[in-house]
């Protein structure tokens, strides 16, 4: 997949939707820390990938694009975080792909995971960290992310 200088406002709008729905749906399907099976959502339909590696699953997601008729996907993972500061966070990750064009948006979502409640401690609901943010591709950085 090469790499493409994108401004946001060029992006299909339909695209930039279905990132959207897809990090709505991701969020509610996380239950307390756990990982996040990488899910390919296309508009129709959310397809749970079950590869080895995350470069597995991204080939999976250019299949599914070469060999039908849909026109956008958006593969969802996630991932641990260092936020300025130093904070540790979870990331919800968005990669938005469009058929026919060698291009990979990059979208994250920190959150805060839900907590069950404890002897000590109340229950927490899953917290968005700030919003849905456009993140570049980093070549040094483990699994190609950048926080």
């Amino acid at each position: 997949m090469g790499e493409k200088l994108v401004r946001l406002e060029d992006v299909n709008a339909e695209l930039l939707e279905l990132v959207h729905k897809s990090v709505e749906m991701g969020l509610a399907s996380i239950e307390g820390n756990e990982d996040l099976i990488p899910v390919l959502n296309i508009k129709s339909t959310m397809i749970v990938l079950q590869t080895d590696s995350l470069d597995e699953a991204r080939d999976a997601v250019q299949n599914v694009l070469d060999s039908s008729a849909v026109e956008h996907g958006v593969l969802l993972y996630n991932c641990y975080a260092t936020l300025e500061g130093g904070l540790q966070a979870r990331a919800l990750l968005a990669e938005a792909y469009e058929r026919n064009k060698d291009l990979c948006l990059r979208f994250a979502q920190y959150y805060r995971p839900s907590r069950r409640a404890s002897f000590l401690n109340r229950s927490q609901p899953l917290e968005r960290i700030g919003e849905l943010t456009f993140v570049p591709l980093c070549d040094n950085a483990e699994n190609d992310f950048c926080a």
